[in-house]
């Protein structure tokens, strides 16, 4: 008798877990899934060959934005860019991707349209596994977005820009639409070019 009741609470113990873990992962996976089917609907299938595997790496940023607004006075430049070049490599066990930016279109900094910056991200492709940082994807070849840019000061890249806020200032965009990062403050969660208010 002892035994099955030490079976029994055992199973329910278990399909507790089971249950809990399945709503757990539900209940996260809608807006991960969304910014993945529209990155895949934007930039197509050739990614998807690249990556083998996902490792999201989570951390805290040293600065976070909750308005557009305050990118804007945050930034030293901004601008809608195209991604000419990504290249990701490791520096002291962090995968990083630095990309070249052709700038398609300035709106502030000094600067000029057509001119090419590097962008530095944490994340990005290492070893058949894709990184990301909070469920942001590093920059890739051919995709467009309007950044939000700081000049960077370190040892990974000479002259070099970073977004702001990390990932925070950040909008891939079709032309049209924009999708915003992955995490970001409610005033940041703009889809069209206009909400950016940039012209």
């Amino acid at each position: 008798m002892m035994y099955q009741k030490t079976v029994m609470l055992s199973v329910i113990a278990a399909a507790s877990v089971a249950v809990g873990g399945y709503l757990y992962v539900n209940a996260n996976q809608p807006a991960s899934d969304q910014a993945t089917q529209w990155h895949e609907n934007v930039h197509g299938a050739e990614q998807k060959e690249k990556a083998g595997t996902a490792v999201d790496v989570r951390g805290d940023v040293n600065e976070s934005f909750s308005s557009i607004e305050q990118l804007k006075d945050n930034s030293q430049l901004i601008a809608e860019v195209e991604i000419e070049k990504a290249d990701s490599f490791q520096y002291k066990h962090v995968v990083f991707t630095l990309s070249e930016a052709k700038l398609l279109h300035v709106y502030k900094g000094e600067v000029q349209n057509g001119e090419t910056v590097k962008i530095l991200e944490t994340g990005g492709y290492k070893d058949g596994k894709e990184y990301t940082f909070e469920g942001n994807k590093a920059f890739t070849e051919k995709e467009t977005a309007i950044v939000f840019l700081e000049k960077y000061e370190g040892p990974i890249a000479d002259d070099a820009y970073v977004i702001a806020g990390v990932y925070q200032g950040k909008f891939v965009t079709d032309g049209q639409t924009v999708q915003p990062p992955n995490g970001v403050e409610k005033g940041l969660q703009v889809k069209t070019m206009e909400e950016l208010g940039l012209e």
